[in-house]
């Protein structure tokens, strides 16, 4: 009798799971056309030719200078990492400096030039600060924007023109709807560009204790504000 049911059972697994070989046949393999296997063979013998080829030092090839940039340009990545990460940090240093000194550019400035801070250049100075003072932006920029590797001055451009972006968007919808709700909304736009504008004089207003740092200023002023420095210059000397 148990015999009888151990036969009965194997034969409804038997029936429940079809074989391997059944479902092989039931599953359409698509294969590649002719037309297709040989161009994909085509062009692997050609990238071969062409790796394969003497390039550089006797007994080296061009495939081996390839694999060997591609290593150089990984660890250029991690160096410009590892670079703002030393600009912000220099930043947080210089933020403390001024928290102490005060917010005057002027004494600031003289404070730095009696450091060993004093190599740095002025727009240095104020990348550094901005950095540290907006690292978690920055990363977060990053990593939307897929930037491996910028210099502060050119993440600062981009994030200073992408703010400016949405704010014309948001004004531009909020004119849009109309009534009070959008006028309530640009006027809440309104207040933020004021902020930011504030925030832009303090840490760049203009220095007027020589040509030199005049010029400066006008720079980084025209750096944060994503304009053309030029133009900038072309209007002041024909104004």
């Amino acid at each position: 009798m148990k015999k009888s049911n151990a036969v009965a059972k194997a034969n409804v697994v038997s029936i429940a799971q079809p074989s391997v070989v059944a479902v092989a046949e039931n599953v359409k393999v698509q294969k590649p056309s002719n037309k297709a296997v040989a161009k994909s063979a085509k062009g692997s013998a050609e990238m071969k030719a062409i790796f394969d080829r003497p390039y550089g030092e006797e007994g080296h090839t061009f495939g081996d200078a390839i694999e060997h940039q591609a290593s150089v340009y990984k660890s250029l990545l991690k160096q410009r990492k590892g670079q703002l990460e030393k600009l912000k940090a220099i930043g947080e240093v210089l933020i403390e400096l001024r928290s102490v000194i005060g917010k005057s550019d002027k004494e600031f400035g003289q404070a730095v030039k009696a450091t060993p801070l004093n190599v740095m250049s002025r727009q240095d100075r104020s990348d550094a600060m901005w950095l540290a003072e907006n690292w978690t932006e920055v990363q977060t920029f990053t990593k939307e924007m897929d930037i491996s590797s910028a210099s502060a001055a050119y993440l600062r451009q981009k994030i200073a023109k992408a703010k400016k972006s949405t704010a014309t968007e948001g004004s531009a919808k909020s004119t849009a709807k109309g009534s009070d709700q959008g006028s309530d909304e640009v006027t809440g736009s309104d207040e933020a560009s004021t902020q930011d504008s504030d925030e832009v004089t303090e840490s760049a207003t203009l220095d007027v204790d020589s040509e030199e740092s005049f010029a400066a200023s006008i720079k980084l002023i025209a750096t944060q504000q994503g304009l053309d420095l030029a133009k900038v210059i072309a209007v002041l000397i024909k104004g």
